[in-house]
Formats: C-alpha cells, sequence, structure tokens
C-alpha cells in the first residue's frame, strides 16, 4: 500500500511526535510504502527515519500575512504535485493545516489532534471560519474516514462527521520512555513537559508555583508563554530532544498537566511509561487515567486543587510509590505497533469502500 502522511506544522511538539512514531511503525509494515510530507519548519525533526519517502514541501511561515498567503499556495501545489507524481492509495494528513492544504479526494482520511477539532465546531476568529474551515470541510465532506486521538473531542461533532470518525489513541514508545535505573531522582522537583501556551494551564502552575516555594517547578518545552517562568523555583529548561525528556521524567518527583484540553495527551502517558505519578485535567488525560489508582485527574483551571494534589504525592510517598507501579503498567498496553495496526486497518477499510464507489 502507497501511504501518504502528510503534517504541516509551526513546531516540534506532542502531535507531531506522534506523527513521527505512527510514520516509522508503518514503514516497518511489509508491502507498505510510506511518504512523509512535510514542511521546512519541523525537517530536520524526521530526516533520520529509516524506510521512508521525505518531501520537504518547503517553508510555510514567512512573518507576513500576504506572502503566507502565496507560500500556502505554492505548498498547496507541491502536496498535490507529489500525492499524483507517486500515485498514492491513502492521503493521511495531521492537523488543520495539513487538512486546509491536501488536494480534496476520496482516500484522504483526516486526523485531528485536539484544538483543531474544536476549531472545526467553534472556529476561532473570522479568518479561520471563512478562509481555513470551509476548504477543511469540503476535504471532510469527500473522506470516508476522519480519525480522532480522543473520544471527548468528538461528542458535539455534527452527525454527517461523527458518523464516520474512528477513534484512534496515541501510543508511546515503550523502548524509549521508560525507567532508568542509572538516572538519579531529584528531590521536591515538579516537571511540566509541552507547549508554553494558555490552554496548556501555564499560568496557573506558575501560580501554584508561588505558593509552594518549598518545590522547584521545571518546564521543558517553548512558547509565547516563557516569560511568566521567572520566579526563583521555577526553571526554564527550553526545547529538549526525547532523549533529554526521558531523563527529565526520571528526575521529577512527580509530572504535572493542568491543560484546558487535549484530545488525548501523550505527554502524560510517556512520563507515566518513566514510571512517575501523573496530575492531570479530565479532557484529553482521563482517556487513559483513572483517577487514584495510576494517576490524579484534577478539574481544569483550579489552582486549588492543582496545588493540593501537589502537595498530597509530594509528601505522601507510599501513595506516590502505587500510583508510579501502576501507571507503567497502564502505559504497557499503549504500543506504537499496536496504533499502527488500527491505522492499517482503517487504510484498507476505506480502499474497499472506495473500489465500491467507482
Amino acid at each position: 500500500m502507497k501511504i501518504g502522511l502528510v503534517l504541516v506544522s509551526e513546531g516540534f511538539a506532542g502531535a507531531e511526535r506522534s506523527v513521527y512514531k505512527i510514520t516509522e511503525e508503518l514503514s516497518k509494515i511489509k508491502d507498505n510504502q510510506v511518504y512523509l510530507i512535510i514542511n521546512d519548519e519541523i525537517f530536520l525533526q524526521y530526516n533520520d527515519l529509516k524506510n521512508t519517502n521525505i518531501f520537504n514541501i518547503g517553508i510555510i511561515n514567512k512573518g507576513n500575512t500576504l506572502l503566507n498567503l502565496i507560500n500556502f499556495y505554492r505548498v498547496k501545489k507541491n502536496i498535490k504535485k507529489i500525492v499524483d507524481g507517486n500515485n498514492l492509495d491513502i492521503i493521511n494528513s495531521h492537523m488543520d493545516l495539513s487538512n486546509f492544504l491536501c488536494p480534496k479526494m476520496l482516500n484522504h482520511i483526516n486526523v485531528f489532534c485536539g484544538t483543531d477539532l474544536r476549531y472545526l465546531i467553534k472556529p476561532p476568529s473570522l479568518k479561520y471560519r471563512f478562509g481555513f474551515l470551509p476548504i477543511i470541510k469540503k476535504n471532510l465532506n469527500k473522506s470516508i474516514r476522519i480519525i480522532s486521538k480522543g473520544k471527548d473531542q468528538i461528542k458535539n461533532l455534527p452527525k454527517k462527521y461523527k458518523k464516520k470518525t474512528v477513534v484512534i489513541h496515541n501510543g508511546v514508545d515503550l523502548e524509549v520512555f521508560k525507567p532508568l535505573n542509572k538516572i538519579k531522582q531529584k528531590k521536591n522537583v515538579i516537571l511540566f513537559a509541552g507547549r508554553f501556551i494558555d490552554i496548556k494551564g501555564i499560568q496557573e502552575i506558575v501560580n501554584v508555583a508561588k505558593q509552594l516555594s518549598q518545590y522547584e517547578f521545571w518546564f521543558a518545552g517553548q512558547g509565547p508563554l516563557a516569560d511568566l517562568i521567572n520566579l526563583p523555583n521555577t526553571k526554564n529548561l527550553g526545547f529538549k530532544t526525547t532523549e533529554e525528556l526521558v531523563k527529565l521524567y526520571n528526575q521529577a518527583n512527580i509530572c504535572i498537566f493542568p491543560s484546558h484540553r487535549e484530545s488525548f495527551g501523550l505527554v502524560g502517558l510517556e512520563a507515566m511509561a518513566c514510571g512517575k505519578a501523573v496530575i492531570a485535567t479530565p479532557l484529553g488525560f482521563s482517556e487513559y487515567i483513572e483517577n487514584g489508582k495510576d494517576g490524579i485527574i484534577i478539574p481544569a483551571k483550579d489552582e486549588k486543587s492543582l496545588k493540593d494534589a501537589i502537595v498530597d504525592l509530594m509528601t505522601n510517598e507510599k501513595k506516590r510509590k502505587m500510583l508510579e507501579k501502576n501507571a507503567r503498567k497502564k502505559a504497557l498496553k499503549y504500543s506504537w505497533d499496536n496504533v499502527a495496526k488500527q491505522y492499517m486497518r482503517v487504510f484498507k477499510e476505506v480502499l474497499r469502500e472506495s473500489e465500491k464507489k467507482k
């Protein structure tokens, strides 16, 4: 099967890492030919993939609205040229920019990873409503299948989209994200990993850090809210590679992800795979965390609950150790090879149904 995966994105984070792993696993399956179509801003993050045909469709962000529109037109043409030139069986586009720029075709499977699915229901701006959304909806109407990373994200989808939506959760690389015996755990360290943006709960973490000066709060990532991380007990560690992130998970006492919303919350599963007790919010993380058993679920935007949960786990070693043990057990159920098999089932269904429509 000739599979084209399209990812157009301005940065590399959880959703982009998931595309890397899906591509890697699909490329291992016999008789698959995988074509990864990505933009210049994230190209270097993928160029070590093996058995994969990788295409760089160029820069998308020039920092100027007019130039960006010109780039979008050029990138759209490049994607179509690659799709047509290689006679691909399946086009699998990830996130809203990719869904916007992909050519409309019957075997196009859209993947929604988080806010992009929410924007389908409630556009964030007039530019999105009248510029992006009509084209994305045309692709959705043409598609046989839509893939969502989480169940909660599809609750309010229009019926015509929901009936052809399949939920496939993200996976975790269990050979990489694991407890490291040689890494010593630090004392009184709380770790956040992800983008420094409002919906990740950055402001709430900083506010709680002000009240808990006895603990260090580490932030691994990057984003526009980086300037908030300026307290004596906060550390902005910047962007980290996967290997560096695994070490940080192992060094931390607990990990916190107080997102306002997520589709699946892959970072939480990665931390659990490293044997960490996780504090997170319901939307996305409750897809795999059982509150009180293998992690702690708190309400979003609730600083008091976040503070209380942190103090509880940091002072109750027995409870923390129990959560750590169960967290690793839960993570073992989410391997990327199983995720790839689920994608392949959908791809085969799409091909069968498209043959019937010819």
